[in-house]
């Protein structure tokens, strides 16, 4: 686990910026308000691996890497699964 340079991570091109748009920070499988995770390549709500691991578990089964600490704003963290870091 370490931070990688936004510019570095070959899978942001894939992500799409309106997945970013989400108005609710529930988790679509369990209903958890906090903490969730926006998937930045469709949008899903999954909530953390410190609750129930949806966001993980989205991110396994559809290959979508890069997800987005919810709710969205500019202190916000981003996480690569793929390159196991943190974007900055």
């Amino acid at each position: 686990m370490g931070n990688v340079k936004a510019d570095e991570c070959p899978h942001l091109a894939d992500t799409n910026r309106s997945a970013l748009e989400a108005t609710s920070t529930e988790c679509l499988e369990c209903g958890v308000s906090a903490p969730t995770r926006v998937c930045m390549t469709c949008g899903h709500i999954g909530c953390c691996e410190t609750t129930n691991g949806h966001a993980l578990a989205h991110s396994k089964s559809s290959g979508h890497p890069l997800i987005r600490e919810l709710p969205n704003s500019e202190r916000s963290f981003t996480w690569c699964y793929e390159c196991s870091a943190y974007l900055n």
